[in-house]
């Protein structure tokens, strides 16, 4: 196994578009607010995602916060990582639609501190609330940077 995948421009994709097929992976769409620091995210996670019947994975609800906070936060301070991510969890129905609500609460140097709350598209529902720390990333990363 080699040490190191090498890896072409352009044979890339987001994670979270990674799933082919209408209606089975990630379905989504983000809404930026930059003055506000905010971003709202409507996801409805398709069939491909299930864990117990009827019931989204709970790591593909971890993959929708973390694209939904990253995107915020480069929004907010530039490129960033996620160094820690904490996230309380409620069942979230497959198929059902979804609003995360996520927010930089404060910048710290080099930091990032964020919040989501992913809730039912009415309102009247929490499935899960998470808090987040993004850091600068090294220059010397491979990929930091580059355009896709």
């Amino acid at each position: 196994v080699p040490a190191e995948v090498p890896v072409t421009p352009g044979d890339t994709r987001l994670f979270l578009r990674a799933i082919e097929g209408a209606g089975v992976g990630f379905e989504y769409a983000m809404f930026l607010n930059a003055a506000e620091c905010s971003l709202l995210c409507l996801f409805q996670p398709g069939s491909y995602l299930e864990e117990h019947p009827g019931l989204t994975h709970g790591g593909a609800i971890t993959a929708i916060i973390d694209g939904t906070l990253g995107t915020c936060a480069l929004a907010v301070a530039g490129k960033v990582m996620t160094a820690n991510l904490s996230i309380d969890y409620l069942p979230v129905p497959l198929g059902a639609a979804v609003l995360l609500d996520g927010r930089a609460e404060r910048l710290e140097g080099r930091k990032v501190f964020l919040s989501c709350h992913v809730q039912s598209a009415e309102g009247d529902t929490l499935h899960a609330r998470a808090t987040c720390e993004d850091r600068d990333t090294p220059e010397d990363t491979p990929g930091v940077g580059e355009t896709r």
